[in-house]
């Protein structure tokens, strides 16, 4: 990041350094911090009506409050999109072991995935193994394609477990269970490559006109949570990041 960068993300936001010592670390934040917390960051502290500007300017150090709970947030949710899909990668092995046995990931079941055709998969003598060299994405597919989802994993959704206004099972069929799915991945990967929550949804059709939210992700991560019988009591409810002493 710049200069041009500095004056577009704190002094549009109304974050005015008062000595030069602070607009030189300023200056080296927005080069070194991800811009999409950097920016978050500063609509979160001229948002919150708690957080009073200083001369009517907002400071540096307030600045870098926000900066910290946003992080926070951030990476908050990237662990327990973790646990998810760690818990679905164990998921999915034992019910595909009581399906097909223990040798499920060389069965012409998955012969649909390009991934468990490679040298390294056919070479691998566990199906956990397998499961953990490949990606979220094909993980989805492991769980959502083919007959795998009809004969093995539809039967333990909970579907009941989650109602509409009038009723009816909110998720009843597997496209909606694939949008759930579309939008866990997308914000698994805009945090692990440093995008914006919800800035690269488009896979689905229905979440592509709106920017996803985090606590949208987090809602539909429960969702999905619920309707897998997700056990939350082992998850981490919080963590606490801490910098240097500016």
């Amino acid at each position: 990041m710049n200069h041009r960068h500095f004056k577009q993300i704190l002094l549009a936001n109304n974050i005015v350094p008062t000595r030069y010592s602070e607009t030189k670390i300023a200056l080296q934040l927005v080069r070194q911090k991800e811009k999409f917390i950097l920016e978050d960051s500063a609509k979160a502290l001229t948002h919150n009506k708690k957080i009073v500007p200083i001369g009517k300017h907002y400071t540096v150090a307030q600045y870098f409050e926000e900066i910290k709970n946003i992080t926070n947030q951030y990476y908050w949710l990237y662990i327990q999109i973790s646990q998810f899909e760690a818990f679905l990668r164990t998921f999915v092995n034992h019910r595909m072991v009581k399906a097909y046995g223990t040798q499920w990931h060389l069965d012409p079941v998955m012969a649909d995935l390009k991934d468990f055709q490679t040298s390294e998969i056919r070479k691998t003598l566990k199906p956990s193994q397998a499961l953990n060299s490949i990606s979220f994405g094909t993980l989805e597919l492991v769980f959502l394609n083919g007959s795998r989802f009809g004969n093995i994993f539809e039967a333990f959704i909970k579907k009941e477990k989650i109602l509409a206004a009038d009723g009816k099972p909110k998720y009843g069929n597997k496209q909606q269970i694939k949008g759930l799915f579309s939008i866990i991945r997308n914000a698994r990967n805009d945090i692990c490559h440093h995008r914006r929550i919800g800035e690269s949804i488009k896979s689905n059709p229905k979440y592509s006109k709106q920017r996803m939210s985090k606590s949208d992700v987090v809602n539909v991560l429960n969702d999905l949570k619920t309707l897998l019988s997700y056990d939350d009591r082992f998850d981490v409810q919080a963590i606490q990041l801490e910098y240097k002493k500016i």
